[in-house]
């Protein structure tokens, strides 16, 4: 008898065991949500990861290795509305079938003229204009690097130009996405 309850005993702790364990995991992912957007959640870890890319872009375009703590602040409310803006466009546009090509990012670079694309270090020197034969010689340059033999401020500095133009081409294709948008609306 005393074995037989000893037993029930030690199954009943494995399972509150477990039992309490679900909970606190529910707890803790409860904790990592910092919201809901058109539906989908947004976790601690998105969320960073979005503030800590677009705070690497205005350091490297300030010139900074830091920021403030206003300057955060303001970074993190501009992001989340960026966030916001940029999920229910993008859910609304699926709904519609409406998308952004890579043939249509590829001819807007080509083109050179979007106010984005005048703010990468990809200029023509005269002009001041985009050059695009600029960008695609870094690109097939930064994928040939020998990091091994690189000096690290080189390298450190070609990755943040590389982290920087991934974010200008993200950019690019969000924008554009909301132009053919709030065309069609407007149409």
């Amino acid at each position: 008898v005393l074995l037989v309850c000893a037993i029930g005993l030690a199954l009943f702790a494995f399972i509150a065991e477990e039992f309490f364990r679900g909970i606190e995991t529910n707890r803790n992912q409860n904790k990592q949500k910092i919201g809901k957007i058109d539906g989908e959640t947004v976790t601690v870890q998105q969320f960073q990861a979005l503030i800590d890319e677009y705070s690497d872009v205005l350091k490297f375009t300030n010139g900074v290795n830091s920021l403030s703590d206003e300057q955060l602040t303001e970074v993190k409310d501009q992001i989340w509305n960026t966030l916001v803006n940029n999920t229910i466009i993008d859910h609304e546009s699926k709904k519609i079938g409406l998308t952004v090509t890579d043939e249509e990012i590829q001819s807007i670079i080509n083109e050179g003229r979007n106010p984005m694309l005048q703010q990468t270090p990809f200029r023509n020197e005269q002009t001041g204009a985009f050059d695009k034969d600029q960008l695609t010689k870094f690109l097939a340059d930064y994928q040939k690097m020998d990091q091994a033999n690189m000096p690290a401020q080189y390298k450190e500095y070609y990755d943040q130009i590389y982290k920087y133009w991934t974010f200008i081409e993200k950019n690019l294709r969000t924008n554009t996405l909301a132009e053919k948008y709030q065309t069609l609306l407007s149409k």
